[in-house]
């Protein structure tokens, strides 16, 4: 196992297994591209319970090799005071240089769909329904919408929000990640 995801203030002796930071911790990972150019593993989220803490993101990861973590021994009290004991894999920790996050999204979105150039010097990523937690009631009045993405972005506020696909690239012309 890689990577567990979880908030970085959890229990590290039963969630936080991957001893992630409030830099790099992310839930619900709902997409996993691998970067021909560059090796990293880009890990996007889906995730409405985490926004709490920040809204879903994209993080990038070099993954360690196999074998690189070791055997933990989680234990778990039980309803009935037993003690349930479930053995996993953890790979190694993730350092700032190994996982961090690399953009996060607008209020009630999903961050999807990653595609890259084939020189590595743009990729393509979705923002699926931002402002997707907006209430029925609301949708007649856009001040009362979670998200009025991308308009308050500088396109003027009270629009409905849209999906997009946004293509970032370096001010270098380098490739992505490097």
């Amino acid at each position: 196992m890689y990577l567990f995801g979880a908030q970085s203030d959890a229990d590290a002796t039963t969630i936080n297994l991957s001893a992630l930071t409030a830099d790099q911790d992310f839930s619900s990972p709902d997409g996993l591209v691998f970067s021909r150019n560059t090796g990293i593993m880009w890990i996007q989220t889906d995730d409405g319970a985490y926004t709490d803490v920040t809204n879903c993101m994209m993080l990038a990861a070099m993954p360690g090799q196999v074998g690189d973590g070791a055997k933990r021994t989680l234990n778990y009290t039980k309803a009935d005071a037993s003690t349930l004991s479930v053995d996993t894999y953890v790979g190694k920790v993730p350092t700032p240089a190994t996982l961090k996050r690399f953009l996060v999204g607008p209020k009630a979105c999903e961050i999807t769909g990653l595609t890259e150039t084939s020189d590595g010097k743009a990729i393509f990523i979705n923002i699926q329904h931002p402002g997707e937690t907006t209430l029925l009631a609301n949708i007649a009045t856009p001040s009362l919408y979670t998200s009025q993405w991308p308009s308050n972005a500088g396109y003027g506020a009270g629009n409905r929000p849209r999906s997009a696909t946004i293509v970032i690239t370096k001010n270098d012309g380098g490739k992505i990640g490097t």
